[in-house]
């Protein structure tokens, strides 16, 4: 595990397995899941955002 937190290449391809399991260790393959990540973390976060509103929002 220490050695996919310090290895960004590892990162890589472990997201890339994750999320295209029948790809292949391309560089646009990796480059696809890496955005997609960011994409669905940046997704999770809005949506957590608008429903702390939503909660604060209807007292």
């Amino acid at each position: 595990m220490k050695r996919i937190e310090t290895n960004g290449l590892e990162q890589a391809l472990t997201l890339r397995r994750y999320y295209f399991p029948d790809g292949e260790d391309e560089p646009q393959e990796l480059a696809r899941a890496l955005w997609l990540d960011q994409h669905e973390k940046e997704r999770m976060e809005v949506a957590v955002m608008s429903a702390v509103a939503r909660l604060f929002n209807h007292r």
